[in-house]
């Protein structure tokens, strides 16, 4: 998210803060009660909107234009015509590291994204060993104190 922002920050441009749930399948396994399932469904629903507000307004303290969606859908999908739908200059997603036997078996949001958004992606990993200001210095000339 510190990417984002700082993008966002230089260039005096909208951050949309995009989070898709992914849609909820209808089948239950098992004996599984369906109420509790619902319930369960529910309460985590609205601790993603709760996480995705806060960062939200986190970043309007730092005087960073914010606007929050929150989707459901097929993630990659949701993603690209969400993108198509407001117009994007440019995708930040975080990546979640997973190996290449994982990508090969099960495919990734991120990749899926890369291939087939018509914008530019930029995919950040999870952790960067970089300092988050590292990368903008070289353009810049800038110093910052790093976290």
């Amino acid at each position: 998210m510190e990417r984002a922002a700082c993008i966002a920050q230089s260039f005096v441009s909208k951050l949309w803060l995009i989070h898709v749930a992914p849609a909820t399948k209808s089948s239950v396994p098992f004996n599984l009660d369906r109420d509790i399932l619902r319930t369960q469904a529910a309460k985590q629903l609205r601790l993603q909107r709760h996480q995705l507000q806060d960062l939200a307004d986190q970043l309007r303290r730092q005087r960073i234009h914010v606007v929050t969606r929150f989707v459901s859908g097929t993630v990659s999908t949701t993603i690209l015509a969400e993108a198509e739908r407001i117009g994007a200059e440019l995708i930040i997603m975080g990546s979640h590291g997973h190996g290449n036997v994982y990508h090969a078996l099960f495919g990734g949001v991120g990749q899926k994204v890369v291939r087939k958004a018509r914008c530019p992606v930029m995919l950040v990993p999870p952790q960067s060993t970089k300092p988050h200001w590292q990368w903008m210095q070289r353009e810049t000339g800038e110093q910052r104190e790093t976290p």
